[in-house]
């Protein structure tokens, strides 16, 4: 027969190892519980960012533009440009704001800037086409050919009276090409001084793309970008 000290001993052991058994499960099961409920935060957080960024940020960006045309427009008038100027300088700052919030929840991609093109230049009574041939674009590619379509829309509206534009991405020979075309803009060869292009053409270099522009005598201009149609990231 078995000693009742040994019997006792042997249950108390069974006993603790069912409890730090149990005390494990626990603690793994809340350790989950805690990465489910942040991976919720975040995806709530990165939905918010994209919602404000959508909503907000997309007027504030039209309204900044529509200032700056004003501010223009009221050279001859020095009381109405500084309030024009503080204006500017709220919604910039405001502008500034909700991009740092949104950034983490919105990446720049060519068929969101192609949308968001198509009905802002609608929004300012301009008609705006957008043909894309291409599908499934990598994220550096969709990216990079995305910041064109911003850049060269903004400066249709700072530099331009348009009413007609085009956006245009096909694959030839090889190489993805991104045109983007208005009427009204002033006769120059190439982007004004603070259009941001230095910044395009650094981008688009680095895979191995290029970037140029020209102004016809007829008052149209043309953006053209290109791509390798091949690229692993």
């Amino acid at each position: 027969m078995s000693h009742p000290a040994c019997l006792v001993g042997a249950a108390g052991a069974g006993v603790l190892l069912v409890s730090l058994g149990v005390t494990s499960a626990l603690a793994l099961r809340v350790r989950r519980l805690r990465l489910e409920r942040e991976r919720a935060l975040s995806r709530a957080y990165e939905g918010f960012a994209r919602d404000m960024h959508d909503l907000v940020g997309h007027w504030l960006w039209l309204a900044a533009i529509k200032g700056e045309l004003a501010h223009r427009r009221a050279a001859g008038d020095g009381p109405l440009r500084e309030d024009l100027e503080e204006v500017l300088r709220a919604v910039r700052q405001a502008a500034h704001a909700v991009r740092n919030i949104s950034a983490a929840g919105r990446r720049l991609s060519f068929p969101g800037e192609a949308a968001r093109a198509k009905v802002l230049m609608e929004g300012f009574g301009a008609y705006c086409s957008v043909r894309v041939d291409v599908d499934g674009l990598p994220g550096p590619v969709s990216a990079a050919l995305g910041a064109v379509v911003r850049e060269g829309v903004t400066n249709m509206l700072r530099h331009s009276r348009v009413t007609r534009c085009a956006i245009e991405l096909v694959e030839q020979r090889g190489r993805l090409r991104l045109t983007l075309v208005n009427d009204g803009a002033p006769r120059r060869e190439a982007f004004p001084p603070g259009s941001g292009v230095g910044n395009l053409r650094h981008r688009l270099e680095e895979l191995g793309g290029t970037v140029r522009a020209t102004g016809g005598k007829d008052g149209w201009f043309t953006l053209i970008a290109e791509l390798p149609g091949s690229f692993s990231e």
